[in-house]
């Protein structure tokens, strides 16, 4: 009788510890993207996450703040890891703020990478994906002062609307932006903060155009700034007598088509968040110990952990004669743009 039990048992510890390691094997990874706001910009990012999700068999867990804080931030990471989660993605607000929690999430064995646009150097993350900050603001200079010139407009104030200066992206793009425009002989008012509130930026647009009769140029770095602005410049009569440059997002377009907004930046965030999901799935199937293999698989791409440039577009609602600087990929047109890339525009509209 003892003999047939054990009999009885190593049968049944045979078939159902391979049954249990199949279960254990095929459980859905989930992964996570912590996004700075919850704004339109960021929709396109979830979006790019969302899709690889979608492609490579993974659960997406997606956290927008609704303010520009840090304390949920690291409070949402912390509980995440806690929880089991298989890999994060995440865009610090600051970047000192999360440094603990993402060290602490490394050390237990989740892959953490930062992005996009926005980094977290001093801690242990794995990557920086997304794009150089200083090269953005170059970016936004050198389009405002070529539009500014081809309108013959060589003098004047620039106001720099953005929703704060916390993050190593805001800084690092401002400081860029204000030598090349500065350089050109235009002079950078302060940086006019509006905390993430599209109300707010809407206000300070309006105030900073009574309060400088010889503004000539604004930027709208936040995506919801550039409709702000737009709107601004069309409540004072000044379009076509103040060049607004912004972000590409869908509440943009009305005035691009009335010529509110000159032109926009693509930043192509959907294919970036696109790009960090599949390498954290990858990162997160093959574990910590291979972490590193994984990693040299995309060094062509990242030499030094870090994207620099992801390829920036230029987009003008119509053709112009502005032809491509060195910190820009293409320039297309806002029809072209949108037969190019369906995918985002279906976010957009």
């Amino acid at each position: 009788m003892k003999r047939s039990f054990l009999v009885l048992l190593a049968v049944v510890l045979l078939i159902c510890v391979p049954l249990a390691t199949a279960t254990a094997q095929a459980k859905q990874l989930r992964i996570g993207y912590i996004t700075r706001l919850s704004v339109p910009w960021w929709i396109v990012c979830e979006k790019g996450f969302t899709d690889a999700a979608a492609k490579f068999g993974f659960k997406p867990v997606i956290y927008h703040p609704p303010q520009l804080t840090v304390e949920d931030q690291v409070r949402v990471l912390e509980s995440w890891v806690a929880a089991g989660i298989d890999g994060v993605l995440i865009g610090p607000n600051d970047p000192a703020a999360p440094i603990n929690a993402i060290n602490e999430a490394i050390d237990a064995g989740v892959p953490v990478i930062t992005g996009y646009g926005v980094d977290s150097p001093d801690s242990k993350r794995l990557l920086f994906e997304g794009y150089d900050g200083g090269t953005l603001g170059i970016d936004f200079a050198k389009g405002l002062v070529a539009t500014l010139k081809l309108n013959g407009v060589t003098s004047g104030k620039i106001s720099y609307h953005t929703g704060g200066m916390q993050s190593t992206e805001d800084v690092s793009s401002f400081e860029a932006f204000k030598k090349v425009v500065e350089d050109a002989g235009y002079t950078v008012v302060e940086p006019v903060l509006d905390g993430g509130d599209p109300a707010k930026a809407l206000a300070s647009a309006a105030e900073t155009i009574s309060l400088y009769p010889d503004l000539v140029g604004m930027i709208g770095f936040y995506d919801y700034t550039g409709p702000a602005l737009g709107k601004a410049v069309t409540d004072a009569g000044k379009i076509g007598k103040i060049v607004v440059i912004a972000g590409l997002i869908g509440q943009v377009v009305p005035f691009m088509r009335s010529g509110a907004v000159s032109g926009v930046i693509d930043y192509v965030q959907y294919d970036g968040s696109y790009r960090a999901a599949e390498m954290l799935y990858k990162l997160a199937k093959a574990g910590k110990a291979n972490w590193t293999k994984v990693l040299q698989g995309y060094k062509k791409d990242y030499p030094q952990n870090k994207l620099e440039l992801q390829g920036f577009g230029w987009v003008t609602a119509t053709k112009t004669s502005l032809k491509p600087w060195p910190e820009i990929g293409w320039i297309k047109t806002l029809d072209d743009h949108m037969k190019q890339y369906p995918k985002v525009w279906a976010i957009l509209k």
